[in-house]
């Protein structure tokens, strides 16, 4: 497996992921459920998070969800965010989900 490492701060929790996958969906291999009306489909623009390390370039979803200032400070869409290389990401407290399945 040609894998990545995902690392959430605040608590510091490291997953391994194959490369290619979502932000989204390798922080719930976490535990963390990032807030989003649409499951992580790209189609509500709640699941924006802060990265810490270089961030890839913004997709045309996230042009069209983020203000450019939220943009220019490493704010993405995690459902968008594919993990390409070893990445840091700030999720805070707000943006989880208390319920999993809600």
């Amino acid at each position: 497996m040609d894998a990545v490492r995902l690392t959430v701060e605040p608590e510091g929790e490291v997953v391994e992921v194959p490369r290619g996958t979502s932000l989204f969906h390798a922080a719930r291999e976490l535990g963390i459920h990032i807030t989003s009306d649409c499951g992580g489909h790209g189609e509500c623009g709640k699941c924006f998070v802060r990265l810490r390390s270089e961030p890839n370039q913004p997709t045309a979803v996230d042009y069209r969800m983020l203000a450019q200032d939220r943009l220019d400070t490493g704010t993405r869409l995690s459902c968008r965010y594919l993990l390409e290389t070893d990445t840091v990401v700030y999720i805070p407290p707000g943006k989880r989900r208390q319920n999993r399945f809600a």
